[in-house]
């Protein structure tokens, strides 16, 4: 057996210097780590029993000292550690801090951050902290165009410091080929280049390849992925303990790498088995064989009977000499389902083992694994044969959201939500909602969804049945939905239909707002409908209220009434009769004398006796008199006398 442990494998420099500051200041108690300290379970958990805590948010700390990771965190965890008056140790990657401040720096200048890497990952949920919350996070130049990037503002373009090379360079290269005005920045660190062009090397040199690394590791999950390409018997381990002898022979020429969260201690258990491996004869090799041999192993899929429910995990029996545990979060890809709900007691059901621990005498579980993988061949035939599919919104991400079904996780963009982008997306978790599969991608266990071709379709059918259904002179409720300048918009149930803002009020108006207001609950009257165009317009007025109705018998000719002055022009005097109507009384009606201005005879506000002279309905002219109703008086004081 030849072995090939690669130099670049294990903690990385900044992986390094973390932990380290952990250990120099653990006398500083209570002491935190802002997240798991690196993605290795066994390292987190020895911490734990010195009582080094890893906490997800500031709120949980209330007094003591806060380790930041190598992954940084985003701007506003440092403001909310200060704000408490919390001491921190900065231990954040020096690339990392370098890519902080470019996204800092570049979205004060108005880019728009675009960051390449794991969405999920805590070192680009950081990074997109930097950017006023602005950031575009893609995985791959597919992405790009699913999320419809406007071409108004510059792109700076950064990469998480453990992602793959060639897919940063494809991204920049797509963006270019698409005429974006693009500044880009390589900030893949170079130990992380170093260890993934290594393990290119070695893995095309060996008959298998280990990689030992947290599930959790992101750059250990690449280079699983990398190794794989050039090694079909690839395996990740992330201890000695997942380790399975069997897969291995004595003239097996092996590699092994390790992510940047692996301690040394791990690896050198790893090398050590293998090198025991290769000094036994045969015949103990053989014998190491049979001892590895279990009932049960990583990767089968059994059934079992469910024996205890919880509000936390399930109890299965499984026929072996330990019964199995399914965690809540292994039970369902629904954060949100509690296990009563899933399963009873007495329940057979399929389960995916996770891990087998016989020392412990813990048998790891899953469900919703099993579940997935009938799941992939529904996805699979619906995505073939673009059929929709249901499912319920479980986590809202940068740029989408995640919807689950058949424990399948499927990300549908912002952009293809609605018929146009949803700045809240919130507003839809844990709804139901149907979607086509447009992206599906098995061996990357990658699906894209498509909410928008449902939404429209059924919008234009909505959108149609109430055209149909609405007559000229109908009165309909709706929802103002909008309020522009010129009028408002109100939802009718499928459609809007505008309600200028000549329609809104018999009385003179300055804005839409002083009738309506966004949210509101309104009685319109249909006034004309396009239904080429899909427009409809909508009128506020009632013709009972309108005060020039029946205004000959109010007003009649002759007839001397009372007014206010409200308007003085160079010609005349407007009054008005009631809100709604004004008069106007020309100068040479004011006084029976001459009159050079209004202003002379007259002051705004005053109340004054009109007498009516003419009226035009149509065009809502009302001609008065003042000097007539004092002519009229002089004749009664003369008939009095």
């Amino acid at each position: 057996m030849e072995i090939i442990v690669a130099k670049t494998a294990g903690f990385c420099f900044g992986v390094n210097r973390a932990v380290d500051s952990v250990y120099k200041n653990i006398q500083q108690q209570p002491l935190y780590t802002y997240g798991p300290i690196i993605h290795n379970p066994q390292v987190v958990e020895e911490l734990k029993e010195k009582n080094v805590i890893p906490v997800h948010s500031v709120d949980e700390v209330n007094e003591g000292t806060i380790i930041i990771r190598s992954h940084g965190v985003s701007k506003d965890v440092y403001e909310g550690i200060n704000n408490k008056g919390l001491n921190y140790i900065d231990s954040t990657c020096p690339y990392v801090k370098r890519i902080h401040k470019i996204v800092d720096e570049y979205s004060k200048k108005g880019y728009q951050v675009v960051i390449v890497g794991d969405r999920n990952h805590p070192e680009v949920q950081g990074i997109s902290g930097w950017s006023n919350g602005e950031a575009i996070i893609i995985e791959r130049p597919e992405e790009l165009e699913e999320l419809n990037i406007p071409k108004t503002k510059p792109i700076c373009l950064v990469s998480q410091t453990t992602y793959r090379e060639d897919r940063f360079e494809n991204v920049l290269k797509a963006l270019k080929d698409h005429h974006y005005e693009v500044e880009g920045f390589n900030t893949i660190c170079k130990a992380t280049s170093d260890r993934q062009q290594e393990a290119i090397k070695i893995s095309k040199m060996v008959d298998k390849m280990i990689v030992i690394g947290g599930r959790e590791s992101s750059n250990t999950r690449k280079l699983y992925e990398i190794c794989k390409n050039y090694c079909k018997e690839t395996y990740h381990i992330e201890t000695i303990e997942d380790l399975e002898l069997n897969k291995f022979n004595s003239n097996d020429k092996i590699g092994i790498t390790a992510g940047a969260s692996t301690p040394a201690r791990i690896i050198k258990e790893v090398i050590s088995a293998m090198n025991d491996l290769e000094n036994h004869t045969n015949e103990s090799f053989e014998e190491l064989l049979n001892q590895s041999f279990v009932t049960l192993r990583s990767g089968q899929i059994v059934k079992g009977t469910v024996i205890n429910v919880t509000d936390s995990e399930v109890s299965v029996n499984l026929g072996y000499k330990s019964d199995g545990i399914i965690p809540k979060s292994e039970l369902s890809s629904d954060p949100s389902l509690n296990p009563k709900d899933v399963v009873k007691v007495g329940d057979e059901i399929d389960v995916y083992i996770l891990k087998v621990n016989d020392n412990e005498g813990i048998v790891e579980l899953s469900k919703k694994r099993v579940e997935a993988r009938k799941g992939w061949e529904i996805i699979k035939k619906a995505y073939e044969e673009g059929t929709v599919l249901t499912g319920k919104v479980v986590d809202i991400v940068n740029g989408g959201v995640i919807v689950i079904n058949n424990e399948v996780r499927i990300f549908i963009p912002a952009s293809l939500m609605g018929s146009k982008y949803i700045q809240d997306l919130n507003q839809f978790l844990g709804k139901t909602i149907d979607f086509k599969v447009i992206k599906f991608d098995e061996r990357r266990k990658r699906v894209v969804g498509d909410h928008r071709q449902i939404y429209l379709e059924e919008a234009k059918k909505k959108k149609e049945e109430v055209l149909n259904a609405l007559e000229v002179g109908q009165k309909v409720k709706g929802t103002v939905r909008n309020i522009t300048n010129f009028g408002a918009f109100i939802d009718l149930g499928g459609i809007d239909g505008l309600v200028h803002i000549s329609q809104m009020s018999w009385n003179k108006i300055q804005h839409p707002e002083e009738v309506l207001k966004v949210g509101q609950e309104v009685e319109v009257t249909v006034l004309e409908i396009d239904k080429e165009k899909g427009k409809v317009s909508l009128t506020l007025k009632d013709e009972k209220d309108n005060p020039w109705f029946n205004i000959e018998e109010k007003y009649p000719v002759g007839a001397i009434v009372k007014g206010k002055v409200v308007r003085m022009v160079p010609f005349g005097a407007f009054v008005e009769l009631e809100p709604g109507v004004d008069g106007l009384v020309h100068i040479s009606q004011i006084a029976n004398k001459h009159v050079v201005k209004p202003e002379d005879e007259l002051q705004l506000g005053e109340i004054i006796d009109v007498k009516v002279l003419d009226i035009n309905k149509d065009e809502k002219k009302i001609s008065l008199s003042k000097k007539q109703t004092e002519v009229k008086q002089e004749e009664a004081n003369d008939s009095d006398q």
